[in-house]
């Protein structure tokens, strides 16, 4: 029985990806290096210092790791304060139909809680009807509260226990092959939603992948 929806927030709950790999390649840009649209695929989803790792490699840099990690943080932090952030279609919709229910929600992102704090506010101030992320969720669980990031469980574990409910007993949704591995892993039924640089792509773990979140709410009741 479901009692709780996870619920990823790049690339899921708002359309943040693009920026993402805009603060990327500015940084790339910034060590003289100009990366192609076609390496997205291979840095969603996973945590900035295996991007980093990713890059360095590629490239043959030999920059320190924490150097590019601080210099395309602080880029994304500049872009997200005011690129526009759309959100995904029917997000909203199936978040009240989970209100409905009764069910508890939660936002399980990877991203550090000061990106994730500056991203829902401003979703939050496009609709005051909603109230406050905090007040509207019932947990949200980033990068920073846990050891290890996805592709490991300990996020969607964490999430579990913050909600008093176990992992079994949570729905899932994810937009990249290492979050629905993560959910899996920790014993989480998994759902996923691919956006257009995820799609196509096989992701380990899941139960159904998704044309869209409308298609969401026909798993509330499995």
């Amino acid at each position: 029985m479901i009692r709780a929806v996870l619920f990823d927030m790049d690339g899921l709950i708002v359309d943040t990806e693009p920026i993402h790999f805009k603060a990327f390649k500015a940084m790339m840009r910034e060590y003289g290096h100009e990366i192609p649209e076609s390496l997205m695929v291979k840095l969603v989803g996973y945590p900035e210092a295996d991007n980093i790792r990713d890059l360095k490699r590629i490239y043959k840099m030999d920059a320190p790791a924490e150097d590019m990690a601080a210099r395309r943080y602080r880029l994304f932090m500049q872009f997200i304060r005011v690129e526009p952030i759309p959100v995904f279609p029917h997000f909203w919709e199936f978040s009240e139909e989970v209100r409905r229910r009764g069910l508890e929600q939660a936002v399980v992102s990877s991203s550090t809680a000061e990106q994730v704090e500056v991203i829902l506010g401003r979703l939050f101030e496009d609709h005051p009807e909603k109230g406050s992320p905090d007040s509207y969720f019932d947990a949200i669980v980033t990068g920073d509260d846990v050891a290890s990031n996805k592709p490991a469980p300990d996020i969607y574990l964490a999430a579990a226990s913050a909600l008093g409910v176990t992992a079994a007993e949570c729905l899932a949704l994810e937009d990249t092959p290492a979050g629905a591995q993560a959910a899996a892993a920790a014993g989480t039924r998994v759902l996923a939603v691919p956006n257009d640089y995820s799609r196509g792509l096989d992701f380990p773990g899941a139960s159904a992948v998704l044309g869209s979140l409308a298609e969401a709410a026909g798993y509330l009741d499995s």
